[in-house]
């Protein structure tokens, strides 16, 4: 047992409850719902489950809808009807199998969204339109918010009806009661609001009728301490706020996050952000919590900093999500003294959330079990019926995870990679910006995994049709990789015309650079065109596409205003039809009008091609069993390539 963490791993009394440490898995909407009734499904039970067995102190289930205007987006579970509680019920003593404590968090997401899951108005304060969708909601009457509070009181009763241990209400993120705190959204002239205390009147009066609903229970609240708007609450408003909150009711934690929806770069920081960034915002709200348990949160990433964050007093516990989506087993193995075998989070934003960007539910580049843990969480991949010799060709991150699955269930695995490091493409991206080096933590974990697991790794072995076909394995998994492709146009091959690869390594030549995207509007182009500009060169992105479409609403927005800061140009919706020396040809996609930009130099953010000469011939060959996995087989993301390797050693 190790003694690395004492304070991570000391009770916390909440109120009336005692939790077994201080790690708390926050409330986060999964996207495991019916779609149709709004109830949570028994995914969502396993996916709870799986982190209160992983060691997890508390668990807070994620924004429950009190009332049908609140449902301002699809995949978010409801808690206004009886018809949800057997939903909650299975979860929670799911949850309490596992040895965790779980608390139900009351939401009614106000303006901040939009009408098509349930047809419905939304509910504000005030008829402002909406930061983030625009839509213009419907400001509440006397009659809305009694209606409300009753709401409010309903949920309590009803998450208590389930057995959970505890609730949460929302006052954070720009949602409804937030709102109603925040001068950037409640712009009223009655008794609900312009001073202090008559924004705080209806807050006040959901807790008091939320604490009476559930006499016994404790209630936390969950507060933004900085919105990042003008006019938006600050940490000074917050704590002035709290203070009157707690010299009115009883509150037993208060969760301390920050942003709204006008802010939301900053709600869910990727990795261009420093660890921790807004935990002094934690420390800050210390100062009138009167002895109640502060919980910090946002890129809490190890436990070491976790740890710190505790001993110096800045918390009494620390929220994670992202690094326990990753990892649900985070605790245990820092409490057993297992640090390496932590799963880290690389904050990429990729799957957690650009899954529901796309509107599907949460998943991880680094976890492909999430959201199938009945199938496959911790301890529950079944060894093989009978152990196999399998040759992993290509080292990058689906060869490295098809070489980890197939090792765990048993296999004598060998993995060959033609250069003389593991790790493929990840380790070019890593390399683009200095805070782009936590991507690589996804193949350097699978490389120590894949080393502990007893797999041969040879290094700088080029495998060949005859090699491969002579050595006689049993099955073999080709995970070659691509080629960095170019657009098939005038000119795209002349000495100044360089690949994203060759652009990260090596130096371009000449001031105006012209970064060309294909469409893929992703990390690729974007990073590449920032190290650029970090390197002095005045960058010009052209893309048939608005510039960063396929990034998530999170991590859009702090790269734009990066790229921004350092002078490159977007020039959208425009494709490149032509290079000569020192210009590009562009055509505007929807006129079809054609211009010339200055460049001495052009890096093309181009397609991948499949590197799947090898693959192929081996196929063809009936007698071997082949599998092909990663971008040989398609050309795309790190979590696709992760998710091949893992669905194919599970397969094996």
């Amino acid at each position: 047992m190790s003694n690395a963490y004492p304070r991570l791993f000391t009770p916390l009394r909440v109120g009336s409850t005692e939790l077994r440490n201080r790690i708390i898995f926050a409330g986060h909407g999964s996207r495991f719902v019916d779609w149709h009734t709004f109830h949570l499904n028994d995914r969502q039970a396993h996916y709870l489950a799986e982190r209160a067995r992983g060691g997890v102190g508390m668990i807070i289930q994620g924004s429950s809808m009190v009332h049908p205007t609140g449902l301002a987006a699809a995949g978010v579970n409801e808690v206004w009807s009886d018809e949800s509680i057997p939903a909650y019920a299975r979860i929670a003593a799911a949850v309490h199998e596992g040895g965790a404590r779980i608390f139900g968090q009351l939401s009614h997401l106000g303006r901040q969204g939009h009408g098509f899951a349930t047809h419905r108005e939304l509910w504000a304060p005030s008829a402002l339109p909406d930061p983030a969708s625009r839509v213009v909601p419907h400001a509440m009457d006397r009659l809305d918010i009694e209606e409300l509070v009753d709401c409010y009181r309903h949920g309590a009763r009803r998450l208590a009806t389930a057995e959970f241990d505890g609730i949460e209400v929302y006052l954070a993120h720009g949602y409804l009661l937030a709102e109603f705190l925040s001068p950037f959204s409640n712009v009223r002239t009655d008794e609900y609001g312009g001073s202090l205390e008559n924004r705080c009147r209806l807050p006040l009066r959901v807790l008091d009728a939320v604490r009476k609903a559930v006499p016994g229970l404790p209630v936390g609240i969950r507060v933004s301490a900085e919105e990042f708007v003008p006019g938006g609450i600050n940490p000074d408003e917050c704590n002035a706020i709290l203070d009157h909150l707690l010299d009115r009711t009883q509150v037993d934690y208060i969760s301390v996050s920050q942003s709204n929806y006008a802010s939301i770069d900053r709600m869910i920081p990727d990795m261009s952000f420093p660890r921790a960034p807004f935990a002094p915002f934690a420390k800050h709200v210390r100062q009138v919590a009167r002895g109640i348990p502060v919980f910090a949160v946002a890129r809490l990433v190890t436990p070491e900093q976790c740890e710190t964050l505790l001993g110096d007093g800045t918390a009494d516990a620390v929220c994670l999500v992202r690094p326990l989506i990753a990892d649900p087993e985070l605790p245990n193995k820092a409490r057993e003294g297992r640090r390496e075998d932590i799963r880290e989070c690389i904050s990429c934003n990729v799957g957690c959330r650009g899954g529901p960007h796309r509107g599907s539910p949460i998943a991880c580049l680094v976890n492909p079990a999430v959201g199938y843990e009945k199938q496959f969480g911790a301890g529950r991949i079944q060894p093989a019926s009978r152990p196999r010799r399998v040759l992993v060709i290509g080292g990058g991150p689906a060869g490295l995870k098809a070489a980890e699955t197939a090792a765990q269930r048993g296999h004598e695995v060998t993995l060959l990679e033609a250069t003389a490091q593991l790790g493929g493409d990840v380790l070019v991206a890593a390399r683009a910006m200095p805070y782009r080096d936590e991507f690589a933590n996804s193949v350097r974990f699978l490389e120590r995994q894949v080393r502990k697991l007893g797999v041969h790794v040879r290094l700088n072995e080029r495998a060949t049709l005859e090699s491969v076909t002579a050595a006689r394995f049993d099955a073999v998994v080709v995970a070659t990789g691509a080629r960095p492709g170019r657009p098939d146009i005038p000119g795209a091959r002349l000495p100044h015309v360089h690949t994203v690869h060759d652009a990260i390594d090596g130096p371009v030549l000449g001031h105006r650079v012209v970064v060309v995207d294909s469409g893929e509007a992703d990390w690729k182009c974007l990073t590449t065109a920032e190290a650029l500009a970090a390197r002095g060169h005045a960058v010009c992105i052209v893309s048939p596409v608005t510039i960063g479409a396929e990034m998530d609403t999170f991590s859009k927005p702090p790269m734009l205003r990066r790229l921004r800061a350092t002078g490159v140009r977007f020039v959208e919706h425009h494709t490149a039809v032509a290079v000569e020396p020192g210009r590009v040809q562009i055509r505007e996609g929807l006129t079809g009008h054609t211009s010339w930009i200055d460049a001495d130099a052009v890096v093309m953010s181009w397609y991948g091609v499949a590197d799947d000469e090898l693959a192929r011939g081996l196929r063809a060959d009936q007698g071997l069993e082949v599998h092909v996995a990663g971008d040989c087989l398609a050309p795309r993301r790190a979590i696709d390539a992760i998710w091949d390797g893992f669905r194919i050693g599970l397969a094996l």
